[in-house]
C-alpha cells in the first residue's frame, strides 16, 4: 500500500498507512481505500503560513522556537474573525475577547516550535497527529538523517583510513586521503553515477541514504538531484537506470558492486566504505584548470600562449595530477588543506560528537553549498571574465536608494552619484589575492565539473527568478558583510560600507534580506565546531556602533533599532552581547541629546 503525493514531507503518512493496512486486512474493500483517500485529503493546512524565500532561509538557519510566531497569530486571528462572522452577529467585545482566548488555546493553539506545523488527520475514528515542516527546502524529501549518513562513512575512515584508488580530479579534491563525505558531495555536484549498496539491510535504510545524499548536495539551494534519484531499485530495472545520466540509486543486491561499468562511485552502507570505479570517465583538461595550474597565475596567460595551447594543457595536466586527485604527492601551497574541506569535516564531526541536532548539521552543509556557489562565481569571473552566477545590476555602480522619507540620504549617497569602490564589489571575499588564487586553484576541478550539470543550470535559473523579487539589487550585502568581518579596513572604508548598508536597509523585506546574510555567517577554514560558517549574528554590523565617525554610529544605531522591531530581527537582537547593547543605548542617548541641543536630526 502506498500514497502518491506532491508533498515532500511524505514520511508523515506512514502512521496512516499502517492503520489503513490493518483496516484493509480486516475489510478488503474499495471503501477502505476511499476512506484513507478522503482522510489524507482533508488534512487542514490553511493555518500554515506561507513564507517567502528569505523567511524560509532565516527560519532554517536559526533555532529560535518562536521565530515568525506573529505570522501564526495573524492567520489564527483572521480565521477566528471569519468564524465569528459566519456564526452571526459579533458578540460584545469582552465576550469576544474571552472566547477568542479560549478558542486560541483549544482549537487554534499556537505551535510550540514554529519550525513545525502541527495538524490532525482523522482516520477510522482515530485522530492521528502529524508534524509538517514550516519551511521545506528543495530536494528535501522524506524523513532521513544526515547525521546517520555522515557517521556511517566517517567512522571507518577515522579508525582506519583507506586511500582512494583510483583517484579522480572531480572527486578526490584533496588527494587520496579526501574524506568520503567530500567525495560523495563532489560526485553528486559533478553529476556522477552514484550507487548506495546495502546488502543485508532493509530497503528503507537504503532509500533513506539516497534521499539524505540528495539533501546533502542540495543544501536547500541546488535542484536536480531527487528527480534523478532511485531510492530503491534492482537488476530488473538496470537497463532503464543506465539511461539516466548522473543517477543516484539505492540497491541491496551485491552483484552491483562487481559491475564497475555501471557506476562511478559505490557507497557500501554495510561496510562504510566508498569505491571509485576503475572505469570512470576521466575529466577533460579545461581552460579553467589550465589557468590555475600553470607556472604563473597572471590573468591572460592562456590567451597569450597562442599556439602553445597543447603545451599549456599538458602543463595543467601535470599540475593537476600532482595537486588535485592525482597519484603524486601534493607540493607547495597544495600540500595543506587548500580546499578547507578537511577543516569543514572536522567541524561537522565535532558538532555531531557534541550532540548538535540534525538541523545544525544540515545548516552546516547549506552554508558549505552557499560558499561553493560563490567560489564558482569568482572562478568564472577570474577565468572567463564573467559569470552566469552573478546578475549584474544595470544601475550599478550607481546608487539606487528608495526616494522616501524613511530613507535619509547622507552626503556621498545622492541618487546617481558614484559609489566608493569598496561598496560596489561583489562575490566571495579573501584576505589576500594569494589566498584567492590558492583556494580557487584547489577547487577548480570540481567547479569545472559542476558547470555542465543539471544542478548548475537549475541554479542559474533560480538565481534569475529570485533576483526579480530581491529587495536590494544594487548592493551585494553578503560581500559587504564579509568585508567587515574578514578585512582590516580603514575608518573611511568601513564608514562607506556601513553607510551604504544603512541607507539600503529600511523596509521589512530589506531587513529580511540582511538577516538572511547574517544567518549564513562568516566562513573560516577552522576545525572547530563553529569555525566553518560560524554564525556571529549581528556582531559585525553592531561594531559600527563604535566607529570613530558620529554619523556612522548614529546610522548603525538606527539600523539596529529597525532590526530590533522586525519580527525575525528581534531574535537576532536578543543574541547580542551586553557590549553591543550598551553601545546601542549610548549612541541613541547621545543622538537624543544632540537633537535637543541643535534641533538637527541628521548632521552633515
Amino acid at each position: 500500500m502506498a500514497i502518491c503525493t506532491r508533498h515532500s514531507f511524505l514520511h508523515i503518512y506512514k502512521p496512516l498507512l499502517l492503520l489503513a493496512l490493518e483496516q484493509y486486512f480486516a475489510n478488503p474493500q474499495i471503501e477502505t481505500l476511499a476512506s484513507l483517500y478522503d482522510a489524507v485529503n482533508s488534512m487542514d493546512l490553511s493555518l500554515l503560513p506561507k513564507l517567502n524565500f528569505l523567511e524560509k532561509y532565516i527560519l532554517q538557519a536559526t533555532d529560535a522556537k518562536d521565530l515568525f510566531l506573529e505570522k501564526f497569530e495573524a492567520i489564527i486571528a483572521q480565521r477566528m474573525a471569519e468564524n465569528m462572522v459566519k456564526e452571526g452577529a459579533l458578540p460584545p467585545l469582552e465576550q469576544a475577547t474571552s472566547a477568542a482566548q479560549l478558542q486560541s488555546k483549544t482549537r487554534y493553539g499556537l505551535p510550540r516550535d514554529t519550525h513545525e506545523f502541527e495538524s490532525i488527520v482523522h482516520y477510522a475514528n482515530i485522530p492521528v497527529p502529524v508534524k509538517i515542516p514550516t519551511a521545506v527546502s528543495p530536494e528535501t524529501v522524506g524523513d532521513f538523517s544526515l547525521i546517520k549518513l555522515i557517521t556511517t562513512f566517517s567512522t571507518p575512515h577515522s579508525t582506519q583510513a583507506v586511500p582512494f584508488t583510483p583517484t579522480h580530479p572531480h572527486l578526490t579534491t584533496s588527494g587520496t586521503s579526501t574524506h568520503p563525505i567530500i567525495v560523495l558531495l563532489n560526485a553528486l555536484l559533478t553529476q556522477k553515477r552514484v550507487i548506495f549498496l546495502g546488502h543485508g539491510l532493509p530497503s528503507s535504510e537504503v532509500a533513506e541514504a539516497v534521499l539524505g545524499a540528495c539533501a546533502l548536495a542540495s543544501g536547500g539551494l541546488l535542484r536536480g538531484f531527487t528527480r534523478h534519484a532511485f531510492p530503491y531499485t534492482d537488476l530488473t530495472k538496470i537497463d532503464d537506470l543506465l539511461k539516466v545520466p548522473g543517477f543516484i540509486a539505492g540497491v541491496t543486491n551485491p552483484a552491483f558492486a562487481l559491475k564497475t561499468e555501471w557506476w562511478d562511485l559505490m557507497c557500501n552502507l554495510s561496510t562504510g566504505r566508498m569505491t571509485i570505479s576503475n572505469r570512470i570517465e576521466q575529466a577533460p583538461l579545461t581552460e579553467g584548470v589550465a589557468f590555475f595550474h600553470q607556472n604563473t597565475h597572471q590573468p591572460g596567460t592562456i590567451a597569450a600562449s597562442g599556439g602553445g595551447g597543447i603545451a599549456s594543457l599538458v602543463s595543467a595536466g601535470a599540475s593537476l595530477s600532482a595537486g588535485l586527485g592525482g597519484n603524486a604527492v601534493p607540493t607547495g601551497s597544495m600540500a595543506g588543506d587548500a580546499t578547507g574541506d578537511g577543516a569543514f569535516m572536522q567541524s561537522v564531526l565535532s558538532a555531531i560528537n557534541e550532540r548538535h541536532g540534525e538541523n545544525a548539521i544540515r545548516s552546516k552543509f547549506r552554508k558549505w553549498v552557499v560558499k561553493f556557489t560563490r567560489l564558482a562565481s569568482s572562478f568564472e569571473e577570474t577565468v572567463y571574465g564573467a559569470s552566469a552566477l552573478h546578475i549584474h545590476n544595470p544601475d550599478s555602480p550607481k546608487t539606487n536608494y528608495p526616494a522616501s522619507e524613511m530613507s535619509p540620504i547622507s552626503p556621498g549617497e545622492q541618487r546617481g552619484e558614484q559609489l566608493p569602490t569598496e561598496v560596489t564589489g561583489h562575490g566571495y571575499v579573501w584576505p589576500t589575492p594569494q589566498s584567492k588564487n590558492n583556494e580557487l586553484a584547489a577547487n577548480s576541478t570540481r567547479i569545472e565539473g559542476w558547470r555542465n550539470t543539471r544542478s548548475y543550470y537549475n541554479f542559474v535559473q533560480d538565481l534569475a527568478a529570485h533576483y526579480v523579487h530581491r529587495p536590494i539589487k544594487h548592493l551585494d550585502l553578503q560581500h559587504l558583510h564579509d568585508k567587515l568581518a574578514k578585512l582590516r579596513l580603514g575608518h573611511e572604508q568601513s564608514a562607506n560600507i556601513y553607510l551604504a548598508i544603512c541607507a539600503a536597509v529600511h523596509t521589512e523585506q530589506e531587513i529580511s534580506q540582511l538577516l538572511s546574510v547574517v544567518a549564513i555567517g562568516v566562513w573560516e577554514n577552522k576545525a572547530t565546531t563553529s569555525g566553518s560558517g560560524q554564525n556571529s549574528g549581528l556582531l559585525y554590523i553592531g561594531m559600527g556602533l563604535f566607529h570613530p565617525r558620529q554619523d556612522v554610529r548614529e546610522e548603525v544605531a538606527e539600523l539596529m533599532g529597525r532590526i530590533r522591531e522586525h519580527e525575525a530581527g528581534r531574535h537576532f537582537w536578543s543574541t547580542m552581547g551586553r557590549y553591543i547593547r550598551v553601545g546601542f543605548e549610548r549612541v541613541m542617548n547621545s543622538r537624543v541629546d544632540r537633537i535637543e541641543k541643535t534641533g538637527v536630526e541628521h548632521e552633515g
